[in-house]
């Protein structure tokens, strides 16, 4: 059996006050409810040419899901969840504009002497997203702003209300390199 990585923390994202500058316009603007937390509706921001960057911090080829990516993001907090995923190969990446915590959750079966039942979407995903005594913290990093987080949309998770911007990244199949050309 191969390791797998799910986690990978970066500081220093964007260039020096990029971070903050960014906050600065983003906080300003008009959020919506949406099913991860408030966003601004209909806009996404992402910088041209961060694919290769990606990439070489995941250590395999990555492409931006521009669709679902350079999203403002303020998450439901204390709403235990994992993002929606169609292929193993992709990556979620998140960026810290304001101080936040970011969760990594196993879920318990549940009784007095509770033991992991899931540890991921992957091996389960029908629980009660909102009992937090259903649910066992397993990692916790304090994000500071222009610190980021890249991880596997399938893991249960949860980020405190500050604000983020939010990435999807999918792997490169050897079918989009060929389209790509």
């Amino acid at each position: 059996m191969s390791s797998v990585v799910k986690l990978i923390h970066a500081d220093n994202f964007f260039p020096a006050d990029d971070a903050q500058k960014l906050y600065l316009v983003a906080s300003n603007l008009q959020f919506v409810e949406k099913p991860y937390g408030l966003e601004i509706d209909n806009f996404n921001l992402v910088t041209p040419g961060m694919d290769p960057i990606f990439s070489s911090v995941i250590g395999e080829e990555v492409i931006i899901d521009h669709a679902r990516s350079g999203i403002f993001r303020r998450p439901m907090n204390c709403i235990i969840h994992f993002e929606e995923f169609d292929d193993l190969t992709e990556w979620c990446f998140i960026v810290a504009l304001e101080s936040t915590t970011f969760n990594l959750y196993n879920h318990l079966e549940s009784g007095p002497l509770s033991k992991v039942n899931a540890r991921s979407a992957l091996d389960g995903y029908r629980f009660n997203y909102r009992n937090m005594m259903e649910w066992d913290v397993c990692v916790n990093i304090r994000l500071e702003p222009n610190q980021g987080v890249i991880f596997r949309p399938w893991l249960f998770h949860s980020i405190e209300d500050g604000l983020v911007q939010y990435y999807r990244l999918i792997g490169k199949k050897p079918e989009q390199e060929i389209n790509e050309n």
